[in-house]
């Protein structure tokens, strides 16, 4: 009961009396529509999981989760996993010397992206999480690796607020899939512009469906490094000349 009323009074500060209505209507029809859509034999297994023996599908919303009474949750967004396939092309197209590069994804919920990222050189693979629940999902997943899949250095989830992570001492891709609002993602820009500014490292974000662009443009250190339909990627060195 206690957590109910938590989540009920979560998602009426963030949504505010007409949102929270709007709110509760979805969350009726929803589940018929989810319901019907597998009875007529259109819903599908998970690929990713399949392959892997891993657990990183299904969208889970803040209100349902560890976090509800987090200050912090009320900017935060639902976890909903990315595109395995469409994530390692994007990793591809960055053309860099992976091992120099430390991958972080913020906001990294169960862990998908990151196995993705695995898979790549990189000096090492970085989850921040604010949800222990999800949190822990993602260190089960990232023990289930197959021996030999990781190319990277290494891989770790850590449990945190992203507005505090201080990132590690390296050169930084950054990965957002709409993580969280303007408010945690002015701090984490402002830290990552520092990180550029104290030690000249390079930092490249990726920034899906990026609701609050202008908040690193606003910085002064990111430049667009390829055009992309799906999301913001940006570079804090100018592109390399063809």
């Amino acid at each position: 009961m206690n957590r109910w009323l938590a989540r009920l009074g979560y998602a009426l500060r963030r949504h505010g009396p007409v949102g929270f209505i709007w709110l509760a209507g979805y969350n009726i029809v929803y589940p018929i529509l989810r319901r019907n859509r597998g009875q007529n034999g259109q819903a599908q297994a998970d690929s990713f999981d399949e392959i892997y023996g891993t657990d990183t599908a299904g969208t889970r919303e803040i209100g349902s989760l560890d976090v509800v009474n987090s200050p912090a949750a009320q900017y935060a967004g639902r976890y909903d996993p990315s595109n395995a396939d469409w994530v390692r092309s994007q990793l591809h197209q960055l053309q860099i010397d992976y091992a120099r590069f430390t991958f972080i994804d913020f906001g990294s919920g169960k862990g998908r992206v990151l196995l993705v990222a695995a898979g790549f050189p990189f000096k090492e693979v970085v989850g921040i999480e604010l949800s222990r629940e999800l949190h822990e999902v993602a260190l089960r997943n990232i023990a289930r690796l197959p021996p030999g899949f990781a190319g990277a250095g290494a891989i770790r989830s850590i449990c945190g607020d992203a507005g505090s992570f201080e990132p590690p001492k390296s050169n930084l891709v950054c990965f957002f899939y709409n993580p969280f609002g303007a408010q945690i993602m002015k701090a984490v820009a402002a830290r990552l512009a520092a990180h550029h500014d104290r030690s000249g490292y390079r930092v490249i974000v990726i920034y899906v469906d990026p609701r609050h662009a202008e908040i690193f443009e606003k910085t002064g250190k990111f430049v667009a490094l390829f055009n992309n339909p799906l999301a913001l990627v940006l570079t804090t060195c100018p592109p390399p000349t063809p």
